[in-house]
């Protein structure tokens, strides 16, 4: 069982921290957040019953302890939460870059779950439509039309 932990834990951990550290936008609650998904996975490993794939069951798990962390914090995004790092040289594309980022992932946390989710996973993390859709324990068909609805409006933010 520790075993099978571990190799999970090797095989997902940088997708996870990815995908909740874009729910969080803060290092430190996406730790907390991601040992907790982990305790839940192997609390329920021998319970998991391959309705769907490992991945996906642990993007679930996931996906709920992020809301569940979200509500009991109510933390707002903070610019200097988000770390995109500016060298010497363009200086300026560079500034323009951060700020753009900025307003994506402003927009991103704007919307109410599970919009907020569907846009990460498929932007972020590109998903398929399927695979989203088990996440969010929505049909794929749901999952077209809201991103490509949702889609004109982050054209609308990003002024692209």
């Amino acid at each position: 069982m520790e075993n099978d932990i571990s190799v999970l834990y090797k095989e997902y951990h940088k997708d996870l921290y990815g995908y909740i550290y874009m729910i969080t936008l803060n290092s430190f609650d996406t730790e907390d957040i991601l040992h907790n998904v982990f305790l839940k996975a192997m609390k329920g490993l021998e319970t998991f019953r391959g309705d769907c794939s490992l991945k996906t069951w642990l993007f679930t798990i996931a996906r709920n302890e992020c809301l569940n962390y979200m509500e009991k914090n109510k933390r707002e995004v903070q610019m200097e939460d988000i770390n995109i790092s500016i060298g010497v040289g363009d200086f300026e594309d560079k500034l323009v870059q951060r700020e753009s980022v900025h307003r994506i992932l402003q927009y991103i946390r704007s919307r109410e779950e599970p919009v907020r989710s569907l846009l990460i996973l498929r932007l972020i993390e590109e998903r398929s439509f399927v695979e989203i859709g088990r996440i969010l324990d929505k049909t794929d068909v749901w999952c077209r039309i809201t991103f490509f609805s949702d889609k004109k409006d982050t054209y609308r933010v990003t002024g692209k």
